[in-house]
């Protein structure tokens, strides 16, 4: 009998509770995840990388107007061409289920895309439990599930309209397939793991990294090299796992003609050299988890007895670090780029809780009311802080005033925009044909991967056809003086309040 079965069959009065009370266990965890996360539900998502949920709500929009006659010409001609312009990076899964709720629904409410996220993410917690369970017993479990639902930055995370929580519950559940694969080795469960695996990097491409790190860790070590060459299951499994994307991937970019620059300004091997690099992408994770619970997965992961599980999971580790090298400047620079690290802790802090909970065997009523008690505390109080964030976070009165911006301008201007998340809120509220300006650390991210910028001649092409030069990002324009002069030189300013300031492009002020 493998370690990990045995680990659940140990006896232990935890383990041995009646399955009544671990249904119940089970549900109050699971309803106080959902619950939490249903806070403020129709808050504008302006509080969690606004940028990235807008590119995903302007590309639902477009899909939902496309079908939507009882629209004017011009909102579903303007749907289209913003649709249009976000480009294509990932499927758009969220966006094409969020689009045909619209319909169902009989409008376009952001709180729908919204529950598909909670959704996919709350599943994910199905596999954490029994993952955990199965690399430990039910305590080991429950702590998995307990930290995957409420650690804080999850909860804030999973409510986001992006692809990001469909990856992160993906890759649980492919996690979840090889393990079941490794202990029945039969055709059913090869199936499903591969089928499990292409799922996760077919909702988003990065996930081949902790997924092919999580294989070859299980199978090289499982089977060893020659025996896994000679494995037909891990030949279909490997075509399985890597079909879906790469059938994806061609159909996009020589059929649609749109993913050609997917990777470009991502890959910076310069920063590897620069110490600031690896301040950078530290600060990004404990944003996401605190140090302490790093560190004890950390040595969770070691303590898995099985040799192959755990080299699946340090395998997936070992994937996250070299996704995180890849991707340089975005892994230092954007915490969501850590969200699929989550199942991989909870899965360490649970084997690191349930080797400190053996200790507590002699005493049954202390080890139930410990395990019970350190549960329900983690739970308060992380649930606690998130509604404090959810609620400190109101942007309803940003939505009025993106929508009053766009009240200065008709359906057939053509604007350009120095404005906060990359002018995203003002094309969507504001129904605006906005197009950003760089931001100073556009230019920077742009010099590093070797480009060179004359502002003059850059500010002429970007303004080319454009009727109007916005500016509500104030700050933005002052770490930008020369385009600051330059607008203030050469064109009449037609609208100027506190809050934003409108420079007319169409007609620039004679030469003095």
């Amino acid at each position: 009998m493998s370690d990990h079965i045995t680990n659940r069959v140990e006896a232990s009065h935890f383990v041995t509770t009646s399955r009544w009370w671990t249904w119940v266990a089970l549900v109050v965890v699971f309803a106080a995840g959902i619950g939490i996360r249903l806070y403020d539900l129709k808050d504008p998502p302006l509080d969690f990388h606004p940028t990235r949920q807008l590119h995903s709500a302007l590309i639902a929009r477009g899909m939902y107007y496309a079908k939507l006659d009882s629209a004017p010409q011009w909102q579903r001609e303007l749907a289209a061409q913003q649709q249009h312009d976000e480009g294509l990076i990932e499927p758009q899964i969220m966006e094409t289920l969020a689009a045909w709720t619209y319909r169902l629904a009989g409008g376009e409410h952001l709180w729908i895309p919204r529950l598909y996220a909670i959704l996919f993410w709350v599943l994910g917690g199905i596999p954490i439990f029994m993952l955990g369970r199965d690399l430990s017993d039910l305590r080991g479990g429950f702590v998995a599930l307990v930290f995957y639902l409420f650690i804080q930055y999850g909860i804030l995370a999973s409510r986001s309209f992006q692809p990001d929580p469909l990856l992160t519950a993906s890759i649980a559940w492919a996690y979840w397939g090889m393990t079941r694969w490794q202990q029945k080795q039969s055709w059913g469960q090869a199936i499903a793991a591969g089928l499990l695996s292409g799922l996760a990097i077919y909702v988003k491409s990065t996930a081949v990294f902790f997924i092919g790190g999580a294989w070859l860790g299980l199978v090289l070590v499982g089977l060893g090299l020659k025996k896994a060459l000679r494995n037909p299951q891990v030949w279909v499994m490997a075509v399985l796992t890597v079909l879906p994307y790469t059938l994806y991937h061609i159909y996009a970019t020589y059929e649609l003609n749109l993913l050609q620059n997917q990777f470009a300004l991502r890959f910076f091997p310069q920063m590897w050299i620069d110490p600031t690099f690896y301040l950078q992408w530290k600060a990004m994770l404990v944003k996401v988890m605190p140090l302490g619970w790093l560190l004890a997965a950390g040595v969770g992961w070691f303590l898995v007895r099985e040799k192959s599980l755990r080299a699946m999971l340090l395998g997936s580790v070992a994937g996250y670090l070299v996704y995180g090298m890849l991707f340089s400047y975005y892994t230092g620079s954007h915490d969501y780029y850590q969200l699929p690290l989550i199942p991989l802790v909870a899965l360490g802090v649970g084997m690191a809780a349930w080797v400190v909970f053996q200790q507590l065997r002699a005493v049954r009523w202390l080890e139930t009311s410990i395990v019970v008690g350190v549960l329900a505390v983690f739970m308060i109080f992380e649930a606690w802080d998130a509604r404090v964030a959810l609620k400190r976070i109101d942007k309803r009165s940003d939505v009025d005033f993106y929508t009053e911006v766009g009240s200065l301008f008709t359906p057939n201007d053509h604007v350009i925009s120095m404005s906060q998340s990359y002018g995203y809120p003002i094309a969507y509220w504001g129904w605006v044909n906005n197009t950003n300006w760089f931001y100073a650390g556009d230019f920077k991210l742009r010099e590093m991967a070797g480009q060179q910028f004359d502002i003059q001649t850059f500010f002429q092409e970007q303004t080319y056809g454009k009727d109007y030069f916005l500016v509500t990002n104030f700050s933005e324009l002052d770490r930008q003086p020369e385009i600051k002069q330059l607008l203030a030189d050469h064109y009449p300013l037609i609208y100027k309040t506190d809050v934003y300031i409108v420079y007319d492009l169409c007609n620039p002020l004679p030469d003095k």
